[in-house]
C-alpha cells in the first residue's frame, strides 16, 4: 500500500510538471511580439506591433547584434520618429514603444553591429492598435530556457 501511495505522489508530480510544459522543449516565453535573428537575418521582416507593447528581440546567433531604429531606410544611421537601440546583445533584448506612438508608424531598424552585411539588410515594425502577440518564433536562443 505503501509504494502504491509513493508511485501515485510521483505520477502527480510528472503530470503537473508536464501541464507546466517543464522540459517539453518551450521556451517559456509568453505570446508577445518578437523578432527573431538567426543566420544573419531578422525574422519576420515587418512585425506589426500595438502602442505600449513590449518588443522582444530573440537572438539566436552566436555573435552579438543589435535592432537599432534607423533614421532613413539603408541608410544605417540611428534616429527615426521613435529611436530605439538594443545595443549589441547576445540571447534576448527588449524594448516597449511608447504608449503615444501613431497608428500607422512605420520603425525601420538595422543591425548596428554589422549594418549592411546582415542578409536581410533592415526590417520594420508597424503600429498597428489591433496586432495580436503571437508565440516566439523559434524559442529561445540556445543555453537559455528550460
Amino acid at each position: 500500500m505503501r509504494a502504491a501511495a509513493g508511485f501515485s505522489w510521483v505520477a502527480a508530480a510528472l503530470a503537473a510538471l508536464a501541464a507546466a510544459g517543464c522540459g517539453s522543449g518551450s521556451s517559456g516565453n509568453p505570446s508577445g511580439f518578437y523578432v527573431s535573428i538567426s543566420g544573419m537575418s531578422f525574422s519576420p521582416l515587418n512585425l506589426d506591433a500595438p502602442p505600449g507593447a513590449t518588443v522582444t528581440i530573440i537572438n539566436n546567433d552566436s555573435m552579438a547584434h543589435s535592432v537599432t531604429s534607423e533614421a532613413i531606410p539603408d541608410s544605417f544611421t540611428h534616429g527615426g520618429a521613435i529611436p530605439f537601440d538594443t545595443g549589441a546583445f547576445t540571447g534576448q533584448a527588449s524594448f516597449t514603444l511608447p504608449t503615444t506612438a501613431p497608428a500607422g508608424t512605420v520603425l525601420n531598424y538595422f543591425c548596428a553591429v554589422h549594418k549592411g552585411t546582415m542578409a536581410t539588410r533592415n526590417g520594420t515594425i508597424t503600429v498597428r492598435p489591433d496586432a495580436a502577440p503571437s508565440p516566439p518564433p523559434g524559442g529561445m536562443p540556445p543555453g537559455h530556457g528550460y
